[in-house]
């Protein structure tokens, strides 16, 4: 199945959250329907990928400074030919934009979040339209290494301040689903912690203690 494929059925049965989503998702959707390649940048609408990269217990969400809007974003970028989907191509683009290299991925390749927003002009790249795919990725790591000639800075935020921080709306839309998933996490950790020292298998419960 290619890239494109792949996203279709995808988004052929994802929800959207609210009205603003849902519009981004039908224009999604119509894209994919419409353009021989989705993913490239030689036509002003096209399909980018991006992840909300926070910590494991969803204490903290790394953002970085993009050069070319000037403010806090989730990294992210344009889909690659080698990219073997659109959920690897959020994966890349948040290793080079951050230099952290691992990631884990606590809902896989489930779609997080789909919004569509103009890019504007500027330094003579025409405007243009990104039809962004978002994905949640987790890192312990510590260590940071923002790639200059794409960011200004990556750095840490607490849920609260991504919250303020976050470029628009969309964002923050975003960063409420992620924030939500981790609660559940959390809720779920504290019914399992009075089972540790226990083993699972095949549905049955082996006591080791």
């Amino acid at each position: 199945m290619t890239a494109a494929a792949d996203l279709a059925a995808a988004l052929a049965s994802y929800a959207p959250a609210d009205d603003t989503e849902a519009g981004s998702l039908s224009r999604v959707r119509a894209l994919l329907s419409r353009a021989r390649d989705p993913f490239t940048r030689k036509v002003p609408d096209h399909v980018t990928a991006s992840a909300l990269v926070a910590r494991p217990n969803g204490s903290a969400f790394l953002m970085v400074h993009h050069r070319r809007l000037d403010r806090w974003l989730q990294p992210g970028g344009h889909v690659e030919p080698e990219d073997a989907s659109v959920f690897d191509a959020a994966r890349r683009e948040a290793a080079e934009e951050t230099g952290v290299t691992l990631f884990d991925a606590p809902i896989g390749p489930r779609i997080l979040d789909v919004d569509v927003h103009p890019v504007p002009p500027r330094g003579g790249k025409p405007g243009h339209v990104h039809h962004d795919i978002r994905f949640l990725l987790t890192t312990a790591a510590t260590d940071l290494a923002p790639a200059p000639t794409e960011v200004r800075d990556a750095r840490w935020f607490t849920a609260e301040e991504a919250l303020r921080e976050g470029g628009d709306e969309s964002v923050r839309r975003a960063l409420r689903k992620a924030i939500a998933l981790h609660r559940v996490g959390s809720a779920w950790s504290a019914f399992i912690e009075p089972l540790l020292g226990r083993t699972f298998v095949a549905g049955t419960m082996l006591t080791t203690a």
